[in-house]
C-alpha cells in the first residue's frame, strides 16, 4: 500500500467504528504506525475533523425554529406566510459564522506547509534527532547535481560561493507534504572524520511552502541547536542549517545575493 492510497483510506476512516475491521482500513492503520509523514498528516486531518464538528456542534439553533418547521409541516397545503425576519437574520448568521469557521479552518490547514513549521520543525528533526542514510555519497559536488537532476530532485539549484568550495559528503531526496525535498550535505573541515556532515543545505520548490523567503538575501535565525540561513532564489527556496552559531553559516554564504 502506498502513502496516497493509505491517506485516501484513512480520510474516511472513523476512530472507535468498526472501520478498524477492514482489511485495507487496518493495513492503512498499520502503515500509518511506520510512516512518520503519515502519521503527521493523519494527526492534522484528525484535528480539522473535530475542530470543525465543534464549530457545527457550538452553532446555537435559532429560538422558535423548531416550532416554526413543525408549524410548516402541518400547513403545507395552507397559503404559505413570509418566514418571521428574526428567524432569517437568525439563519443567515448561523451560516455567516459557519463560513467563517470554515475558512479560518481552512487557512490554518494551510499553515502545515509554511516555511515556519518546515525551518523550526522539519530541518531540526531531520538534522538532530533521525537523519536519513543518503541517497548518493559522494564527495564529488558534480555527481551530487547529477544524482538529483537524474532522479526528480533539485539539480538546477545554485550554490553560494562559499559552499562551491566546501567538501560535499552526499545526497538523499526526502518528502513533506507530498512535496519533494533535496538535501545536499557537507562538511566544513571541523576536526572531525571528512565523511561526517555539519552543514545541510535544504532545497524545494517555493510554491510548495506558504510564506517562504521573500528574496535572495539570507535571512539568519536560530532553530534549537541550529543556526540556518534561508533564501528565495528564481523558482527555488534554499535552507542552509548548521550546529555552530551565525558566524559559522555565514562565511558560507558570501557572493549569495
Amino acid at each position: 500500500m502506498t502513502n496516497q492510497e493509505a491517506k485516501e483510506i484513512l480520510l474516511c476512516y472513523r476512530p472507535g467504528t468498526a472501520d478498524g475491521d477492514d482489511p485495507d482500513v487496518a493495513a492503512a492503520l498499520d502503515l500509518l504506525e511506520r510512516d512518520e509523514e503519515l502519521s503527521h498528516w493523519f494527526e492534522q486531518q484528525r484535528a480539522l475533523q473535530q475542530a470543525l464538528r465543534a464549530k457545527f456542534q457550538g452553532i446555537p439553533v435559532p429560538e422558535g425554529l423548531r416550532e416554526q418547521i413543525l408549524s410548516e409541516r402541518l400547513a403545507r397545503t395552507a397559503p404559505i406566510k413570509p418566514k418571521k425576519p428574526a428567524l432569517i437574520v437568525a439563519a443567515v448568521a448561523c451560516a455567516v459564522l459557519l463560513m467563517a469557521g470554515i475558512t479560518t479552518l481552512l487557512w490554518k490547514g494551510d499553515s502545515r506547509n509554511s516555511f515556519a513549521l518546515f525551518q523550526t520543525n522539519y530541518v531540526p528533526r531531520i538534522v538532530l534527532r533521525n537523519y536519513p542514510p543518503m541517497d548518493l555519497e559522494t564527495n564529488d559536488l558534480a555527481q551530487i547535481r547529477a544524482y538529483l537532476a537524474t532522479h526528480q530532485g533539485h539539480g538546477d539549484y545554485v550554490l553560494p560561493a562559499g559552499l562551491e568550495k566546501a567538501q560535499g559528503t552526499g545526497c538523499a531526496i526526502l518528502g513533506w507534504h507530498g512535496k519533494r525535498i533535496s538535501m545536499v550535505c557537507f562538511n566544513s573541515g571541523k576536526p572531525i572524520p571528512s565523511t561526517t556532515p555539519d552543514l545541510f543545505l535544504f532545497i524545494v520548490d517555493k510554491t510548495a511552502l506558504s510564506h517562504p523567503p521573500a528574496g535572495s538575501s539570507p535571512e539568519f535565525a536560530r532553530v534549537k541547536q541550529l543556526s540556518t540561513a534561508s533564501w528565495t532564489s528564481g523558482s527555488e527556496t534554499y535552507l542552509l542549517a548548521g550546529v555552530g552559531d551565525e558566524s559559522f553559516i555565514r562565511k558560507y554564504l558570501e557572493n549569495s545575493n
